[in-house]
């Protein structure tokens, strides 16, 4: 472990925060940005979207250029390492794809920004699509004429098929950079051998190489020796005996020739700026849409206090994504070239209290901390929360938002989790920032728990025990995503923040929790939780779970009808079954286990049936309707999704 800590502490060293870099006077650089259409085409067959008209579909590549020695700059991990051209700058490129509408006086002058995951586009499936953004779905989003943009941030995803970046490498003045890092897998099987690396192989020092393997998280490891390369970025290992399908392999080893992953942050502070000030005769796409109609608040007024194209920009990432905006808000990105704020509103979904390992030299934004695997991936440490406080353990002053205050360029913020991040990514962390204490969200920030909701509804993977949570959260994340338009653009108030707090009991510690009894299951409640590894020689920052009812569903968030009149329990939460690392937090999937129908079918279930809960005709019924005419009432339903929970729920 303490070789393992000095690493950690290697690799934070080499990704300050912008925020923390020395400060040079002199005129703000512009992003110098080169759109290489592909194509510009009709979206979504020609279909007309209500008074916003039709929709345009435009892809290609953004050529990119980055000034090294700019003050904005030096925090990008191994810039002053990348190949230069012969003015001095930077050179890289990223996909983009943007769907707008066709005529700009139909056009609403919003942008929503997804960053992309892993490259794909997934904000389809908010409008009730399938993950192809070539599906509208039920044409949500453009109904609302929103612009919505998607540009490459991953240097590391190369697939054609998806939304990359392309980075330079970094080299010392033509030699190859090297650093001993490590890569985890879990095969999930009894016969997988090949182990993928990260990065190429650069060098074979015995003394330098290691392969571990442990049963569970908290195991101790075991060295292995029986392994070979069969190429630079390739190992095949021998299996021991002993260790099952769900087993950690750990191989440390010399890697080469790192990426500029950080630029990845960069790449979207300058496209975004540049679509939003840039004009057409710069081969701005979206110019035109600047004699769009404005918005207009509440009394009247046409607000537009940054100039440029839009009135609003708002971005919004999921998952891997949510966590990436945490982090380029941390870093200071938000301010662009110019000292402009970047994006108005930022909407991290189901991120928890990480961030990613993007900025940092053999950075691996895929990878981030679980509670089984990757436990120590760079990303899950101080500060966890948006305000500025001190460690607990170090006694140093951030937050999320440090830098942005600093230079008053902070957007509005929804922080949006499931039940699931509480158990896999430290959530409770975001309310208590590491201390055992609720700590105070700053005023432009707002915090929703959905209740009941798992990482990834419905998935169902072989190494879970119990059958996969399919609640579908979605309508809530629609109706956030429109608030916060509203709130951007209209000034409009959001809902209050719907989050757990220590102080009315709502996050427990978790051998507090008690979960019920559910023989036909087998349900064992968890002994583990993901949380941050401290510091050498400092004990752990607390971490908290949501406080449940005697059903075992959560008490505190937004209680979705399905939870609030349940049919059955909604855990965040899998373990591991026997064969595959047992009783280890499975990822993703979350549990599901429904109520007996009857007395006499319950077999021992500490839970009340459906008939003794549920014992007139229609009474279900009628307590759902109340249940989504509250959410609507209180901002987190949209009408049109409300009347669609009740059709669906009805008679069931």
């Amino acid at each position: 472990m303490p070789k393992l800590r000095h690493l950690l502490m290697t690799l934070a060293a080499l990704a300050l925060p912008q925020a923390a870099q020395a400060k040079t006077a002199g005129p703000p650089a512009q992003p110098s940005v080169r759109l290489e259409v592909i194509a510009r085409t009709p979206a979504f067959g020609g279909q007309e979207f209500g008074t916003h008209g039709s929709y345009e579909t435009i892809t290609g590549k953004a050529h990119m250029r980055i000034d090294p020695l700019a003050p904005a700059n030096r925090g990008i991990a191994d810039l002053n390492l990348a190949p230069r051209a012969a003015d001095g700058m930077v050179e890289y490129d990223v996909d983009f794809v943007i769907q707008r509408p066709a005529d700009p006086a139909k056009a609403r002058r919003v942008m929503l920004y997804e960053v992309v995951n892993r490259g794909m586009r997934l904000m389809a499936m908010m409008a009730g699509g399938s993950p192809n953004p070539a599906n509208p779905g039920d044409g949500l989003l453009q109904r609302q004429g929103y612009t919505l943009v998607a540009s490459g941030w991953q240097g590391d995803v190369a697939s054609k098929a998806l939304v990359g970046a392309r980075f330079p490498i970094a080299s010392d003045k033509g030699k190859p950079v090297t650093g001993r890092i490590s890569t985890e897998t879990i095969f999930e099987d009894t016969t997988s051998k090949r182990i993928t690396l990260p990065y190429p192989v650069g060098g074979d020092d015995p003394a330098l190489t290691r392969l571990t393997v442990r049963a569970v998280a908290d195991s101790a490891p075991q060295t292995l020796t029986g392994w070979r390369f069969t190429d630079d970025r390739h190992i095949e290992i021998e299996r021991p005996a002993g260790f099952d399908a769900g087993a950690i392999y750990r191989f440390e080893y010399v890697a080469k020739d790192p990426w500029v992953m950080g630029l990845g942050f960069a790449a979207t502070r300058d496209f975004i700026a540049w679509l939003r000030h840039a004009p057409a005769a710069q081969g701005n796409p979206l110019a035109d849409l600047a004699a769009a109609p404005c918005e207009r608040d509440a009394k009247g007024a046409c607000a537009n206090p940054q100039g440029g194209v839009f009135s609003s920009a708002v971005a919004f990432g999921g998952s891997q994504s949510g966590r990436y905006l945490r982090d380029f808000l941390w870093q200071g990105f938000n301010r662009d070239l110019a000292g402009r704020r970047v994006f108005d509103g930022v909407i991290p979904f189901i991120p928890g209290a990480r961030r990613t390992f993007t900025n940092f030299r053999f950075a691996e934004p895929g990878r981030f901390s679980r509670q089984h695997e990757d436990h120590d991936v760079p990303g899950f440490t101080f500060p966890f929360t948006y305000a500025s406080l001190p460690d607990p353990n170090s006694g140093r002053i951030d937050g999320i938002l440090r830098a942005c205050t600093e230079t008053a360029t902070c957007p509005k913020i929804f922080h949006i989790d499931t039940s699931a991040e509480f158990w896999q990514a430290g959530s409770s962390l975001v309310g208590t920032g590491g201390t055992n204490h609720d700590v105070a969200l700053p005023a432009n920030v707002r915090a929703y728990m959905i209740a009941g909701g798992a990482h990834a509804p419905g998935m169902i993977l072989p190494a879970c025990a119990y059958p996969a949570n399919n609640l579908n959260y979605t309508p809530i994340v629609r109706a956030m995503l429109i608030a916060m338009v509203d709130w951007t653009a209209k000034g409009t108030a959001p809902p209050a923040s719907r989050w757990p707090s220590l102080a009315r009991g709502e996050l427990k510690p978790l051998d507090a929790l008690k979960g019920p009894s559910v023989p036909a299951a087998g349900l064992v409640w968890p002994k583990v939780i993901n949380r941050p590894i401290p510091p050498a020689g400092k004990p752990a920052w607390p971490a908290y779970a949501p406080a449940i009812d005697g059903d075992g569903n959560d008490l505190p968030g937004i209680r979705l009808p399905q939870i609030s009149v349940p049919r059955g329990t909604y855990l965040g939460w899998n373990l591991r079954k026997a064969g595959y690392g047992e009783g280890d937090i499975c990822l993703l999937s979350g549990t599901y286990l429904p109520f007996a129908k009857d007395a006499e079918s319950r077999g021992g279930d500490s839970r009340a049936s459906l008939a003794e809960r549920y014992r007139l005709a229609g009474d279900r019924e009628a307590r759902i309707r109340a249940a989504a005419a509250q959410l609507q009432a209180e901002g987190f339903l949209l009408p049109e999704d409300a009347s669609k929970l009740v059709a669906a729920e009805a008679g069931q």
